[in-house]
């Protein structure tokens, strides 16, 4: 293989003639300009020179040209190929035909073509010299080549800068030239406008007023070459005489040499962009502000399902407490009947156990009331200090049961968690609500995880579990009563939504997120408490041996449930009076002066309702013991979840002869240890 000598004054043009010739096999000497060329042929003796034509100092021509008149013979000889990318063959002829070139290769032609002609130069051997042209021949036919080349690249470089101006000048962003040392050398029209100065301002370093300090300092940075970083991208907000704000957006630049890859400096540009983040700002309030009608559109409508349930609950207890009142009352008067013989023992056990059916199916019924009321926030409650760290490890039992056994109940609880106030009962309820709703998205078992935790002024509880998971419109009803994915007649649909009420009473909220395929997390957070005194002990419910004897005074708006009160407080001993309404109930009263020792009242009624009732009465009689029955206790439990009569006596509707008979007994006993 021959030895080539390439010669080109950027080294990224050698390497790729140097493996380009290399696969062939040849032997490559790589010389950086003309200078070096002459020097190594002359060490070397190249059987083939590669030239490129416009080159610093001793360019293409000029090393032929000294070549050729060499008075070393062999490297005098050595066949010349130009491979250029500045002139055709055409420009060269004349002076490449006089000094001996053998081709003129274009850097655009196929690669293939030059190791052709590399093997035809090869072929043909030395060069056979000839008289060598005078110098001043040469230097007119040099100076002829290189003056036209020049003044076309002079005429392609002013066409360049006529259609940069004309780009610069139309452009609709900020533009500036910028050398390494920070220096504006090109300002467009536009850059001007945006800053509201003059073009000769922003030259030189007053392009830097464009970024604050920090930014200053960064982009000097860049332009000097400092770190890895190519390019930077700023927001600036600047001021206008006229004390208007504007919004800009930077974009900086390095710029390199197309030849050896060294920083030539940087582009910025910048383009306000006041208009559009306006825009953005806009459409973002707009996204919040429809987010927040959504939002006040589901409270609405959670709250107009919460009153409805409230209201229904309310009319089903007094259903209920008539059915089993009258239940319970027909199953006493056929025991006393079997008891005295009058009623056959297979009769009254035919007709016990069917009435024992309508007081179980009663008690189911009982159990919705309590979930609708729980929903709607209208639930008697009695709300205490608890620490929910200790409410779950005593419920750790009952939740992993409500779980079942292929799901795993890990409990994470944050040590110094502070209480908060709620019903302990209701609480304990919503947590295995929550826990049931979980383990029925892990049919085929899974992990459910329960974490306490402190965040601002909440107690947080927040349950994750493994399951399917939900999608986002099963997500956006998820807390409507009665609203299920699970087969018809499997769910009552009112677990989630008796959580989200019990919680809301208490003064806290539960959300949920979750996503199709990535499980659910429910969390719920509720107020700490904070220090205060301890409320008074409600008024024990135990029943003495002394029962009845007293006049009782009972009020309620719903015949049925009256009635049915009235015969098991007159069964339990009581003389009982009975009032439909609020007015009719003072009425007695003062009819009978005195000789009323308690007053039961509904809680809702038209007109007066039973606070209102009570606080008279009490007014006219101290002594009177109260007794609040209600199964929408609306007006005693203000939107907070407080009781807004602290120590009184209150019994949910619907109840059994049992819990009447000893809550009016117990009212009694504290009236008079008073």
């Amino acid at each position: 293989m021959a030895t080539v000598m390439v010669v080109d004054d950027v080294a990224a043009n050698r390497d790729i003639v140097r493996m380009l010739l290399g696969y062939r096999g040849h032997d490559v000497i790589e010389a950086r300009d003309g200078a070096d060329a002459l020097r190594l042929a002359h060490v070397h003796h190249p059987d083939v020179v590669v030239s490129d034509v416009l080159m610093p100092g001793i360019d293409g021509l000029e090393l032929v040209h000294r070549l050729r008149s060499d008075p070393d013979r062999q490297a005098a000889q050595a066949p010349v190929i130009f491979y250029t990318a500045n002139y055709l063959e055409p420009e060269t002829r004349p002076i490449a035909e006089a000094c001996g070139v053998s081709q003129v290769v274009l850097r655009s032609q196929d690669p293939h073509t030059l190791l052709e002609a590399v093997d035809t130069a090869l072929a043909q051997g030395p060069v056979l010299l000839d008289v060598p042209a005078a110098d001043e021949e040469f230097a007119q036919a040099h100076l002829h080549a290189v003056n036209a080349k020049l003044i076309e690249k002079v005429r392609a470089l002013h066409d360049t800068e006529r259609r940069f101006e004309a780009m610069a000048v139309a452009s609709p962003v900020g533009i500036g030239i910028l050398d390494t040392h920070g220096t504006a050398d090109y300002i467009n029209e536009r850059l001007a406008q945006i800053m509201q100065m003059p073009q000769e301002s922003l030259l030189g370093a007053g392009w830097l007023d464009c970024l604050d300090d920090s930014a200053q300092d960064a982009a000097l940075s860049l332009l000097h070459g400092a770190g890895d970083t190519a390019e930077l991208r700023f927001d600036h907000r600047i001021a206008w005489p006229d004390g208007t704000t504007r919004r800009l957006r930077l974009h900086l630049r390095q710029i390199h040499d197309d030849d050896d890859g060294r920083l030539a400096g940087g582009v910025l540009m910048v383009d306000d962009v006041t208009d559009l983040v306006s825009a953005e700002e806009r459409l973002r309030e707009e996204i919040l502000r429809r987010q927040d009608d959504s939002r006040h559109r589901d409270a609405e409508r959670l709250d107009s399902l919460r009153r409805m349930a409230g209201g229904t609950a309310h009319d089903f207890n007094n259903v209920l407490g008539a059915i089993l009142g009258y239940t319970n009352l027909a199953i006493e008067t056929i025991n006393d009947a079997l008891e005295d013989g009058t009623l056959p023992a297979e009769t009254a056990e035919s007709l016990i156990g069917d009435l024992q059916h309508v007081v179980k199916g009663g008690e189911r019924a009982k159990g919705l009331t309590t979930q609708l009321l729980a929903f709607g926030r209208r639930e008697i409650i009695q709300p205490a200090a608890i620490n929910l760290n200790t409410l779950l490890r005593d419920n750790t039992a009952s939740l992993r049961e409500t779980a079942g056994p292929d799901v795993e109940l890990i409990l994470d609880l944050e040590p110094s968690l502070p209480d908060v106030k709620a019903d302990p009962a209701q609480i304990a309820q919503a947590l295995r609500s929550l826990v049931r709703n979980s383990a029925e998205a892990m049919p085929a078992g899974g992990t459910a995880t329960i974490i306490t935790s402190v965040q601002d002024e909440n107690v947080t509880v927040s349950l994750t579990d493994t399951g399917t998971g939900m999608p986002q419109h099963v997500l956006d009803r998820a807390f409507e009563p009665f609203f299920s994915t699970k087969l018809a007649g499997s769910t009552a649909g009112l677990g989630l939504s008796t959580s989200h009420g019990i919680i809301s009473q208490a003064g806290g909220q539960l959300t949920l997120r979750s996503r199709e395929g990535h499980g659910t997390t429910a969390t719920f957070t509720l107020p700490a408490l904070v220090s205060e005194a301890p409320p008074p002990p409600p008024p024990s419910a135990a029943t003495p041996d002394n029962t009845g004897g007293e006049t009782l005074l009972l009020v309620d708006d719903e015949s049925a449930v009256l009635q049915v009160s009235a015969r098991i407080l007159s069964g339990a001993g009581y003389d009982v009076l009975t009032a439909a309404d609020a007015g009719e109930a003072l009425r007695i009263l003062e009819q009978h002066p005195g000789h009323v020792s308690a007053l039961v009242t509904d809680v809702v009624m038209p007109g007066m309702n039973g606070r209102q009732l009570a606080k008279v009465a009490a007014m006219r009689q101290p002594s009177l013991s109260i007794v609040f029955v209600s199964g929408f206790a609306e007006s005693l439990i203000d939107e907070n979840g407080n009781n807004l009569e602290p120590g009184s006596t209150i019994l949910a509707k619907p109840f059994d002869r049992e819990a009447l008979v000893s809550t009016v007994r117990g009212a009694l006993n504290a009236t008079s240890h008073r």
